[in-house]
């Protein structure tokens, strides 16, 4: 829009958690983020980074009650939405795309009800839950048709297969960094 003003950056925020280790960052934003600061990082460490962090502790059992009520929400558009982890939903959309004109169609009538109402999304269509995850977490707004998931995933890092600390080490120590490399 002509004349309208450029979105003010936001500053680096992260979530805090106590652990056993002391306090460490549970969630970031994407400035945070563009700094290095990820999930698991200590606290003091995210510091050293940006000295001026924004912070705040998280409240598992806000943050729960609220995903809770939004996936009653989305009950809009699938028949069945579930958990997924501490921080996602998922949908399942069988038989429901087509009133959408198609996954493209759903997803795109999602993240535009969500976008409305000034909720921050990743959401992604494929053919398995695994899959989907996957995808939500690395290349949000994707729709694969199950026909092209594996070429769609083939190029994402293990990690978004959330396996854990314990695979990703072994997978590794194999030379396995890319799901592609899992297919043979």
């Amino acid at each position: 829009m002509a004349g309208a003003k450029p979105d003010k950056p936001k500053p680096p925020f992260v979530l805090t958690e106590s652990g056993t280790h002391g306090l460490r960052v549970a969630a970031t934003n994407r400035a945070a983020d563009a700094l290095g600061i990820a999930p698991g990082l200590s606290f003091s460490d995210a510091r050293a980074r940006a000295p001026h962090l924004l912070s705040q502790p998280i409240d598992r059992e806000a943050d729960a009650a609220a995903l809770h009520m939004l996936g009653l929400w989305l009950i809009r558009l699938a028949p069945l939405v579930a958990l997924d982890g501490q921080d996602g939903l998922m949908l399942e959309t069988t038989g429901c795309a087509h009133l959408y004109g198609g996954e493209e169609g759903l997803l795109a009538e999602l993240s535009r009800l969500l976008t409305r109402d000034g909720i921050p999304h990743q959401a992604a269509i494929a053919g398995t839950q695994a899959a989907a995850a996957a995808l939500a977490r690395t290349r949000a707004g994707t729709a694969l048709p199950i026909r092209g998931e594996a070429d769609g995933l083939k190029d994402l890092s293990i990690t978004a297969l959330r396996l854990s600390v314990e695979a990703e080490t072994l997978l590794r120590r194999f030379g396995l960094t890319q799901i592609a490399q899992l297919y043979e």
